[in-house]
């Protein structure tokens, strides 16, 4: 019998990203480099620690009918960034333990690193399903970058997700400084791209260290379902055929408690992205002064703040930086997920 390459058969890549206690992801088959399904979900998952049995179902049924499966998983822990050097040797400078992370040289010269208890705790979330590519923010920051061509004079570059954010300032194909950090929990960060030894070495002692699955680079849409809970969509459908049956009659009390709630969501979300501005805001000043200031980073003088926006970024950031650090601020909208697919079957050859 002849060998039939694994790329003429279907193959099923799953994008995966949590934040706010709810898992997003997308999923194609691909057989012979061409897109033939493509599915998008999200589901409730409270448990950082572990995904919800509902998640588990829907992937393991969508690759029912796939010869393998590829699942990539966007990385948002805290015990990651960058340094502008590729010598393992020189990570002291930047208060970065190069025995406890996984290294993996970039361009011209410097490097993205996890550390290993974070790349650990990635692959037991995917403890049932198996977890095969894992990105890094400054990964998929350095693959937009890429897109847009690199910047001949400094340029400050954001990767914006709901719950954290990276940065990377960039000269030519070399990122000088980097940082990366939460927008969600109580506790404030410190502006240090470094990680904690004492902190790894309790960690390892309980969960023990494995291997970095992958951090390095690796449209036809026929289903979208959103659900907590697959059941819930008999429910949806009892509801589309009562109305069809007959007029509705809608109380004015009920109308106007509906336009009450609506506006309260409304105006808590609007607090929260303001705060959540005002956050950010702080930890880019920060960070500008570091990369200033400090003598470990070739500084230069930044004009332009490139923003690539997976979430949503309010205006008051933008009139902030511009107006207080002299910047141009320029947004671009990206999606993560896909973005991941596109890498993951380049890293993944098929």
């Amino acid at each position: 019998m002849p060998f039939v390459p694994q790329r003429y058969f279907s193959n099923l890549f799953v994008a995966v990203v949590i934040e706010n206690s709810q898992c997003h992801l997308l999923a194609k088959v691909i057989k012979n480099g061409k897109t033939k399904r493509t599915y998008e979900a999200a589901f409730d998952n409270p448990d950082p620690d572990r995904l919800d049995y509902k998640i588990i179902e829907y992937i393991k049924h969508k690759e029912a009918d796939c010869l393998d499966m590829y699942v990539a998983y966007f990385l948002d822990a805290m015990g990651q960034g960058v340094v502008p050097t590729a010598h393992v040797a020189e990570f002291g400078r930047y208060s970065v333990d190069a025995k406890h992370v996984r290294q993996i040289k970039m361009d011209d010269d410097w490097s993205v690193y996890a550390s290993y208890i974070e790349v650990n705790w990635a692959q037991g979330l995917f403890d049932n399903l198996g977890l095969d590519l894992l990105y890094s923010p400054f990964v998929l920051l350095h693959k937009c970058v890429k897109k847009e061509g690199f910047p001949a004079r400094p340029t400050l570059y954001m990767y914006n997700h709901q719950d954290s954010f990276a940065i990377a300032i960039y000269k030519g194909t070399k990122v000088l400084f980097g940082a990366f950090f939460r927008t969600t929990g109580d506790e404030e960060q410190k502006l240090d791209d470094g990680l904690e030894p004492n902190e790894w070495e309790e960690a390892e002692e309980e969960k023990g260290v494995e291997n970095l699955v992958q951090l390095d680079e690796i449209d036809d849409t026929e289903d979208y379902q959103s659900l907590d809970d697959l059941d819930d969509l008999d429910s949806v459908e009892a509801m589309v055929r009562d109305e069809e049956d007959g007029e509705q009659s809608f109380d004015e009390g009920s109308l106007q408690d509906i336009d009450v709630e609506k506006s309260a969501k409304d105006s808590e979300h609007s607090m929260a992205l303001f705060g959540r501005s005002m956050l950010m805001y702080k930890y880019i000043k920060s960070s500008i002064e570091e990369f200033y200031q400090n003598p470990n980073y070739e500084s230069d003088f930044i004009e332009d703040i490139v923003i690539f926006d997976n979430y949503e970024t309010s205006q008051t950031v933008f009139d902030m930086l511009e107006n207080e650090l002299l910047v141009r601020i320029e947004l671009q909208k990206i999606k993560t997920l896909e973005l991941m697919l596109e890498m993951a079957q380049k890293d993944v050859r098929l």
